[in-house]
């Protein structure tokens, strides 16, 4: 999962389904609606629900996670214009 903070974009690349090839999904911030985190013993699994769909991820650090976390709520407090819940 990348998120870009200058072009507003949060970027998923997974295997696709026959592993031959990389799915690639990117959605902008202004589209997001719902970020739920899934913490486990170890790591935490983050998925990012927009009006297009959603971007998953797992098996990521907890660091890493509650970056992702902050970086979007930052952001959105700057925007003034997505409400998450």
């Amino acid at each position: 999962m990348i998120v870009d903070l200058d072009r507003e974009t949060i970027t998923v690349r997974k295997r696709n389904w026959y592993l031959i090839g990389v799915d690639e999904y990117i959605l902008a911030f202004r589209y997001v609606r719902r970020i739920e985190i899934d913490s486990h013993l170890v790591g935490a699994d983050i998925s990012i629900r927009a009006t297009g769909g959603t971007a998953e991820a797992k098996l990521l650090t907890k660091r890493d996670v509650k970056r992702i976390e902050e970086m979007l709520i930052t952001n959105n407090s700057r925007m003034r214009g997505i409400v998450f819940h």
